[in-house]
């Protein structure tokens, strides 16, 4: 089977940011001999930097993947220069895509919706079925952060929504509330489907001796209790909260963040004008190396606004820490907390709580070790019911075959 899918995010694993498409993308050519092409941008969103030569050389090479780097309008801030970056990466996945052999299924991805909506023309003009898979709600999520204002851009993009929703031959969604979300909207509940983010289990092995090697890239004593945050350092993440956290920690816990973003200049203002030592912000590292990163951390923070548009959310560090084996915080209510609270892996510290996230570190901080062992095993079980990339892989492309011989 010959498969597109686009990501404007998408990076392969030795460079940090969103590899759940490169690795549903090498599961596919690898294990089910199919001919992949991956479109993604050379503009690196998370850095704001276009990919090196030298890192492009680094990706292992593997048969029947294609990876398709497209230019796209390069950016610092959230402003209208990244509306023109996401634009042109559409623009210029369509015009790509019209000279290129015609595939069996394409499937486009979100947040934005522009990708989305080259790809459902591509689709159209090639004649095959077309997949969207949504990533993030929106116009929704835009609207209810309150960075979308303006009556007639908010008309177009649910008019685009909706379109789209209604025109794909199937809809792949991240979580449960995703589903009933598209459900509600009149969408037949039958054609949408739920593939969630989760892990390459292969990936990484436990090694004891690297932790103090990776306690000594975040600066931190062999004793310190640590808790890590990585990911985007974004308005929608609330990190303000947990850097403010570092004001009620006892003697001896530190607090490291891993990643970047438009609010991280804010964060590390916060931290030196408050004289917060115990917080540690460190630059974005690749997929390959950051659970050696995690390991060597004592619990991992999930965090992101109080917004009811995040009550759905299943990021992937939820899958990142029950992986290695880390007691969560989490600040995120609805599915995250249930998810966390249900497999009996951490603590809700309260939303937007810079105090409670303290006290829920504190918590983890009193675990026995028999007790972390018990949270170490609860999360490998979860990943292996509902997060192995392999398993999941497998189950998408099996839509994909159903849906090609329809």
């Amino acid at each position: 089977m010959r498969i597109w899918l686009a990501n404007h995010y998408a990076v392969p694993p030795n460079i940090a940011g969103i590899t759940r498409h490169y690795e549903l993308a090498r599961e596919w050519a690898a294990e089910e001999d199919a001919e992949v092409t991956l479109f993604l941008s050379k503009f690196v969103h998370p850095r704001r930097t276009f990919i090196t030569e030298e890192e492009k050389q680094s990706i292992e090479k593997i048969k029947g993947l294609k990876l398709a780097w497209l230019w796209s309008f390069p950016h610092k801030t959230n402003n209208y220069k990244r509306i023109i970056n996401m634009g042109s990466f559409a623009a210029v996945f369509f015009l790509a895509g019209l000279f290129k052999r015609k595939p069996d299924v394409l499937i486009a991805s979100s947040p934005h919706l522009f990708t989305a909506f080259a790809g459902w023309m591509l689709a159209r003009v090639k004649g095959c079925p077309f997949v969207l898979e949504v990533r993030d709600l929106w116009p929704d999520s835009l609207i209810k952060m309150g960075g979308l204002r303006n009556k007639w851009v908010v008309r177009f993009l649910v008019w685009m929504e909706s379109f789209l929703y209604e025109k794909a031959d199937k809809i792949i969604v991240l979580t449960e509330h995703q589903r009933k979300f598209i459900a509600n909207k009149g969408i037949e509940s039958g054609k949408i489907e739920l593939i969630p983010n989760g892990i390459v289990v292969s990936s990484w092995r436990r090694d004891p001796s690297r932790r103090a090697e990776f306690r000594g890239k975040m600066g931190v004593r062999d004793d310190d209790f640590v808790a890590i945050y990585t990911g985007a350092h974004g308005p929608a993440n609330a990190l303000q909260y947990v850097v403010k956290a570092g004001r009620y920690l006892k003697p001896g816990q530190v607090i490291v963040l891993i990643g970047d973003g438009p609010e991280k200049e804010k964060l590390l203002q916060i931290k030196r004008e408050e004289g917060l030592d115990n917080i540690r912000f460190l630059d974005p590292v690749p997929k390959a190396e950051i659970f050696d990163y995690t390991r060597a951390a004592d619990c991992g923070i999930i965090s992101l606004a109080d917004n009811e548009v995040f009550r759905g959310a299943r990021p992937n560090k939820l899958f990142d820490y029950m992986f290695v084996g880390l007691p969560i915080v989490t600040t995120v209510d609805g599915e995250v907390r249930e998810i966390v609270e249900t497999n009996q892996v951490g603590f809700f510290a309260g939303a937007e709580n810079s105090e409670g996230l303290a006290r829920a570190m504190e918590q983890v901080d009193a675990l026995t070790e028999e007790e972390r062992q018990v949270i170490r095993e609860r999360g490998s079980d979860y990943i292996d019911r509902e997060g192995d990339r392999k398993k999941l892989a497998r189950r998408f492309y099996g839509l994909l075959q159903e849906l090609v011989k329809r």
